[in-house]
């Protein structure tokens, strides 16, 4: 909302504008993401150390299909915990994990310039590659994107039997980049979820969401 600010000494009415316009972006805060520090894992690596800022985590069970959080621990909290629950010891799994005590998110490496060379590797022989992702909001929605519509839809399907509110058309969620990491498997195309705040704090959604993705992977 725009309302006229009392500026002491005769200051220029110039920083009206300025005051309302940083209330503006305040108001909308929560859709407003930082740019990322790094811009590729190579540059990440040589400011941040393994196992003391990050840790990867992975496991190959020879499935042709890989869940991966690319920005697990506290990058986007829950989304780890949510591709493990997904994996369980049926599928490959695969979890770049800022442990960090703080400023974990300028670990965060956009989907489509996401490099890691083990993330790289398993998902080049997977078939199909589900991401997770976190997004802010208390609402309590997923929005899938990717360009796999096939699997979109049966997870979609899945997530409704639960009582999971599938949200559709955010532009940001989209997932069409075909250099997004869910999107280079050997089949060319993959599905995110981009999971609301609101849920993920709640465990019990959580492992619904898992259920959910499980239960799709398994009849697809």
């Amino acid at each position: 909302m725009l309302r006229t600010v009392s500026l002491p000494n005769g200051l220029s009415n110039h920083l009206v504008f300025v005051f309302c316009y940083l209330e503006f972006f305040m108001l909308l805060g929560k859709d407003v993401m930082a740019h990322d520090t790094y811009s590729c894992f190579a540059e990440l690596k040589n400011h941040e150390a393994q196992n003391k800022d990050y840790k990867i985590s992975i496991s190959d069970v020879g499935s042709g299909i890989t869940i991966i959080a690319p920005h697990g621990g506290k990058i986007e909290p829950g989304t780890s915990d949510i591709a493990k629950k997904i994996a369980t010891e049926r599928f490959n799994y695969y979890c770049f994990e800022g442990i960090k005590k703080d400023n974990n998110r300028c670990l965060h490496i956009t989907s489509h310039n996401f490099d890691e060379p083990t993330a790289v590797k398993i998902i080049s022989g997977s078939q199909t590659v589900v991401a997770i992702h976190a997004c802010t909001g208390n609402e309590r929605f997923v929005y899938l994107g990717g360009l796999d519509k096939v699997l979109q839809a049966v997870i979609a399907k899945e997530l409704e039997s639960r009582g999971i509110i599938v949200s559709k058309g955010h532009e940001k969620f989209r997932g069409l980049n075909p250099d997004n990491i869910c999107n280079r498997g050997a089949n060319k195309k993959g599905v995110q979820l981009e999971i609301t705040r609101g849920l993920r704090d709640d465990l019990n959604k959580r492992q619904l969401i898992s259920e959910a993705v499980r239960a799709a992977l398994i009849s697809f």
